[in-house]
C-alpha cells in the first residue's frame, strides 16, 4: 500500500470513499484539521487532498499525531 504523501489527488479522493477504513479514518483527519485551520486563519482559498497531506506532513497545522 502507497503511503498518502506518495498519492496524487485521484488517489487520495478514492481513499476517501473506499473500504479501507484505516486510512480513511486518517484522511479524514487531515482534511478535519486542515479546516479547523483555515477557519482559525480566515483562509478562503481552495486546496487539493495533495496540498493537506503535504502540509500537515510539514507541521502547517500543528504537531503531528499518529
Amino acid at each position: 500500500m502507497k503511503k498518502l504523501t506518495d498519492m496524487n489527488n485521484r488517489e487520495l479522493f478514492s481513499i476517501l470513499t473506499g473500504s479501507d477504513v484505516i486510512q480513511q479514518a486518517y484522511l479524514q483527519k487531515i482534511v478535519r484539521l486542515h479546516l479547523k485551520y483555515v477557519h482559525e486563519n480566515h483562509i478562503e482559498e481552495d486546496c487539493d487532498l495533495m496540498t493537506m497531506v503535504r502540509e500537515y506532513m510539514e507541521g502547517v497545522y500543528g504537531e503531528i499525531t499518529d
